[in-house]
């Protein structure tokens, strides 16, 4: 059995990574701000409250852990609206977090939760290889690949998980603007299967090859954006033309997995199982 610091434990999808560790048997602490909402924590996950651009307040939270699951960051479009509060808290925060272990717990290893936005837009529909160099064009990018370069350079046992554009499979309003173009390439990821790649590299046996992976969806997931968007349409009974989408190219690829899945097994659902998933969540909204 293994202990697991989760930070941004009391966030949506902190919760579910928790849940899922304490599911196998881990003992878990979910480290989140005081404000964060720790109700209804699932079974064998512990509330710790907590400041994580604190040194002493890591210091204590992760007293004893084997392994510190990194979640919490300010996303977009906060990120790249507050750029100083991003930095604070997705950088420095990291930064504080690796001296913390450094100096009180260098045997626990990291699990760094990152993202593909540090490729930036595609120069070519290659497939996107974790050898690529970092081209983030907006702040919450520049942050995450700052981070990431914290994280490779501290000498601790760590991974980082570079997670595409995740699906939720629960209806939600259409953007205002789909964030890519209709012939543009992606491959995102059902959450679920993000959350088992987390989950996963707690205890995954890592190689010098292993320790930045990027996580998506595989191959039934790959697609060009009007097709995704023409499927959700479908659902909701809309017709695909009235789609907006953006006028540039967004963060997205078809993405190379160079032993990902492999090692870490977390490719579950496919994407016709999310389109069944996501249909039943729509006929229970609609009470048939």
């Amino acid at each position: 059995m293994t202990s697991v610091l989760v930070t941004g434990g009391a966030g949506s999808m902190g919760r579910l990574v928790c849940g899922r560790l304490a599911s196998e048997g881990h003992t878990i602490r979910a480290f989140d701000l005081a404000t964060a909402n720790f109700e209804g924590l699932p079974d064998g996950v512990s509330a710790l409250p907590g400041d994580l651009t604190s040194k002493v307040s890591l210091e204590s939270a992760i007293e004893n852990v084997d392994a510190v699951v990194h979640l919490a960051a300010i996303l977009p479009p906060v990120a790249d609206q507050q750029i100083e509060l991003a930095q604070l808290v997705n950088v420095q925060g990291t930064e504080i977090l690796i001296d913390a272990m450094q100096s009180s717990n260098p045997t626990a290893r990291l699990v760094f939760s990152s993202s593909v936005s540090v490729y930036g837009k595609p120069a070519t529909d290659d497939e996107v290889s974790t050898f690529m160099r970092y081209n983030p064009d907006d702040n919450y990018a520049k942050t995450k690949a700052e981070s990431e370069q914290l994280v490779l350079n501290s000498g601790l046992d760590s991974c980082v998980l570079r997670i595409s554009g995740v699906s939720i499979p629960v209806f939600q309003e259409p953007p205002d603007a789909w964030p890519f173009l209709p012939d543009q390439k992606i491959e995102f990821i059902h959450r679920d299967d993000a959350v088992a790649a987390i989950t996963s590299a707690v205890t995954a046996e890592l190689t010098s090859t292993t320790r930045i992976i990027n996580v998506s969806g595989g191959d039934t997931w790959r697609m060009k954006g009007s097709q995704y968007v023409a499927d959700y349409f479908k659902m909701i009974e809309v017709n695909p033309d009235e789609a907006i989408y953006q006028s540039c190219k967004g963060h997205f690829a078809w993405y190379s997995d160079e032993g990902g899945n492999k090692l870490l097994r977390y490719q579950n659902n496919s994407y016709p199982d999310y389109l069944d998933q996501l249909q039943g969540d729509i006929n229970r909204l609609m009470g048939e």
